[in-house]
This record gives structure tokens, sequence and C-alpha cells, in this order.
């Protein structure tokens, strides 16, 4: 069994052509500024809409833990919450759900196949997200095998931050990587995100020996984090031999995940990034002999 967060069907941003992203629960990192906050723990969690509350207070009545509370506002105790769905089924305006389901292998593959028509037109296939899709290693690795048996062109959308032996495993079922350079500084990137630079840059350097066709560089472009690293992070990718690096520009998409997950959101107060902003970097890039993208 593997915890998946949500399926997405005909997504057209992770990947080639039409395709279906499944995005797996757990993530070893934190990053403030996360779109799928929901992810980071295996467990099936519960969120709440503040906006779509109605305060009638039956899903407090009605929990069986004795997890929610209204002081006044909605709170939800995380120590006794089992993430049941009872108060889910209470909620008549619908502002409670639980984000998380275990699924077996084969029941994530039917859904899969539901769309295979479209995968074949538009040369598209599957995404594995997350999270990271590699956090749960034994039951992602299954899902991985099972997909290129299945014969699906397959992306992995992924930190790399994790050791060098669980990519080793899977890049041979893996058609493109979708990997995430955030920061170039060990110290800061641990700081912000957690991240383990050391595994990430170890990853990527087996890649670029081993397939550097088939990897895009992604970069999250976050203000006050990494925006004077892009140029630094263009030029190491070139010199790794990779092809393209994706320039994915701040947004607070995830802004109303957090709040529904009682979390403050740190970005709060930062604009939407503009992307006009990002193409100097598109002319850089081609004369670093890279293909620097905006979005992706």
């Amino acid at each position: 069994m593997i915890s998946v967060s949500n399926i997405e069907r005909f997504a057209i941003h992770d990947g080639p052509g039409i395709r279906t992203t499944v995005f797996l629960k757990g993530c070893m990192l934190h990053c403030p500024w996360c779109a799928n906050p929901e992810t980071w723990s295996v467990q099936p969690v519960l969120m709440h809409d503040e906006r779509k509350c109605v305060h009638c207070r039956l899903c407090e009545k009605q929990c069986p833990h004795k997890a929610i509370s209204f002081q006044p506002a909605f709170h939800v105790d995380a120590s006794r919450c089992q993430a049941c769905g009872t108060c889910v089924k209470t909620c008549d305006p619908g502002a409670l759900e639980i984000s998380g389901k275990w699924m077996e292998t084969e029941e994530i593959l039917r859904e899969i196949a539901k769309d295979k028509k479209y995968y074949e037109i538009s040369k598209g296939g599957i995404t594995l997200s997350g999270g990271e899709p590699l956090f749960q290693f034994e039951e992602s690795f299954k899902l991985i095998r099972r997909i290129h048996e299945e014969g699906y062109h397959l992306a992995l959308e992924t930190t790399g931050n994790y050791p060098l032996e669980k990519l080793q495993e899977v890049e041979p079922y893996v058609d493109l990587f979708l990997m995430d350079c955030k920061h170039l500084d060990a110290k800061e990137l641990y700081k912000v995100t957690g991240g383990n630079l050391d595994q990430i840059m170890e990853n990527f350097s087996y890649l670029s020996k081993r397939c550097p066709q088939k990897v895009i560089v992604r970069v999250p472009v976050i203000w006050d984090f990494n925006q004077d690293q892009i140029e630094k992070i263009i030029e190491w990718a070139a010199n790794s031999h990779f092809l393209e690096i994706d320039l994915l520009p701040y947004h607070s998409l995830g802004k109303n995940k957090w709040e529904n997950l009682q979390k403050k959101y740190a970005y709060q107060q930062y604009p939407l990034m503009d992307k006009k902003d990002l193409m100097p970097y598109v002319a850089f890039g081609k004369k670093k002999g890279i293909l620097v993208q905006i979005g992706g």
C-alpha cells in the first residue's frame, strides 16, 4: 500500500504531452513556499476550509476522538485526530476533507489506464510527484517498475534529496527526471528547507554522467531566497551537460492549503513573480549553451 495525496488527470505541466500526475505523500524537506504542504506527512491529514465553514460545530460533536474544538476558530488536535473521516461526513458545507488515501499499486494503475489513449495521441504519460515520490521508497519503486512494465512514459518530479543508491535503483525505469536545484549554498539550503546539498549534488552528478538527456533541472525562484543564485545555477547546469533548465517563478497557489492545515504561510506578504522579470536568463542560458524555459 502507498499513501497518495491526489491523482490529477489531464496534466500538461509535468512533462511532455497529456499526463496523469500521481502525488505521493511524504517529504523530507519543509520548504516554506511549498504548494503541497499536505503531502509532507505520509499519513492522511484533516484539512479545514474556513471560507466554507458555517460554524455549526457538528464536526466537534461527532468527532469520536474529541480532536476538534472551536476556540473560537476551528482547531484540530493533531495528536488526537485519526483522520477517520467522521467529521467530513457530517459537514454539509464541505469545509472538511481528508487529504491522503492508502492505495494498492494495481488500483493506481487502473486509474492511470483510463486515459491511455490520450497519452498515446499526445506522446504523454505518467508523472510521479509529491511530496517526494521516493519517500515511500519500497512501495514507490514497485509502482515505478509496474508503470514501466505497462509501457508508459514516466517522469519523476523529485527533490533529489536521498541517498544515491535509491536513484541508481529507479533510474533505468524513469524516462525523465524533473529535478529541483533550489540553492547552491549548503548552509542556506539546509536552514530554509532542511535539504542536504551533498546528496542532491551527488545525484545530479550521477545523472550528468549517465543520462543528462533525461534530466530537466527545475529551479523554483523564490523571493529573498535564491534570486542571487540563478546565474550560478544555470552555469552549473550547463557545465554538467544538462540540456534544459526550467525557472519556476514564485506563486502563492499553496497558500490556502497552509491555512486549511492551520499552518502559517511565511510568504503571505510577497507578490506573485512576473515571468517577464526572468526573461533575461533565457539569453544568459543561450550564452552558456543550455535552454532556459520560464515555467514548466
